[in-house]
């Protein structure tokens, strides 16, 4: 039998925004001509989607959104076969019906609000990941490019090393190849001289000439400009640059393999160096010797 009657009818309408969507409630209150409409099917299937009594859809999964507006309106068709199903002495339950109808309408037009809402934040999600990605994109390219850079600069910091060295390894090879004959044109002399430690003015303007020829011969001043200036500037400047680079990861074959050229160009340097002061004590020995013997 219905509990429902002139006193109370409008105190169960007005509870149905709180309580109203679950199928005791609906039982409860309903005529038992309206049993088997699918209403308490209906409640029941948005209990599993997790919509309290109140049948707000707000807290509800987005995953489930859609499937809860066709539950609604499902839950509506159901409302309205209940409704048919009522005569005049179901006037009561009738009224129910319509103010429930009228209530499913209103959450699902809701429901309807969220999902959209939902697409539209599926969208914006969509479009911040393709705008994630391509600013990835452009972050590697860049990072591609930059890396392509210091790779060409590390390589040509490496060459230019390299180059140090063999410049260095020529420098020791012209100035050795010259004291050796350096040596030989001192001796000599030595044999020329008299015993006062003098030569003929004609024989001294020749030792003289033949160092000058050997010093041309060897590049000697020129390797001595160089020694003295552009190999420190330049191993200077391969140094100074070369610390930027010490740390990078994405380069350590080809830090190693530059630190390696900078280290050779360093001894080569070295050894070019004492090489010609060797050279130049014994030209000093050799012009001493020429001014003496004058």
């Amino acid at each position: 039998m219905p509990t429902l009657d002139d006193k109370n009818t409008k105190s169960v309408i007005k509870d149905i925004p709180k309580k109203g969507f679950t199928a005791k409630f609906w039982q409860d209150h309903r005529s038992a001509f309206c049993s088997g409409s699918g209403v308490a099917k209906m409640m029941n299937k948005l209990k599993a989607y997790n919509i309290p009594p109140s049948g707000d859809p707000s807290y509800a999964s987005m995953m489930e959104m859609k499937a809860i507006v066709e539950t609604y309106g499902k839950l509506y068709e159901a409302m309205g076969k209940a409704e048919s199903k009522c005569t005049k002495l179901q006037s009561h339950t009738k009224q129910l019906c319509a103010a429930y109808m009228k209530e499913i309408r209103k959450l699902e037009q809701i429901a309807l609000s969220l999902l959209k809402n939902a697409d539209k934040m599926d969208a914006k999600k969509e479009q911040a990941k393709k705008e994630e990605a391509k600013q990835f994109e452009k972050f590697n390219n860049e990072r591609d490019k930059t890396q392509a850079l210091v790779l060409k600069e590390l390589e040509k910091l490496d060459t230019q090393a390299r180059k140090m060295t063999k410049a260095c390894e020529n420098i020791q090879k012209d100035v050795s190849l010259a004291t050796v004959d350096l040596k030989k044109l001192t001796a000599a002399l030595d044999g020329q001289l008299d015993g006062s430690g003098k030569v003929a003015p004609e024989l001294l303007s020749r030792f003289e000439k033949g160092l000058v020829s050997l010093q041309k011969k060897y590049n000697v001043p020129i390797h001595a400009q160089n020694l003295k200036n552009s190999l420190p500037k330049i191993f200077k400047e391969l140094t100074g640059a070369f610390p930027q680079y010490s740390k990078l990861g994405y380069a350590k074959e080809e830090r190693m393999s530059t630190a390696s050229a900078l280290k050779a160009a360093q001894e080569q340097l070295r050894k070019a160096d004492r090489t010609f002061k060797t050279y130049a004590e014994f030209h000093q020995a050799m012009a001493a010797m020429m001014n003496g013997a004058k």
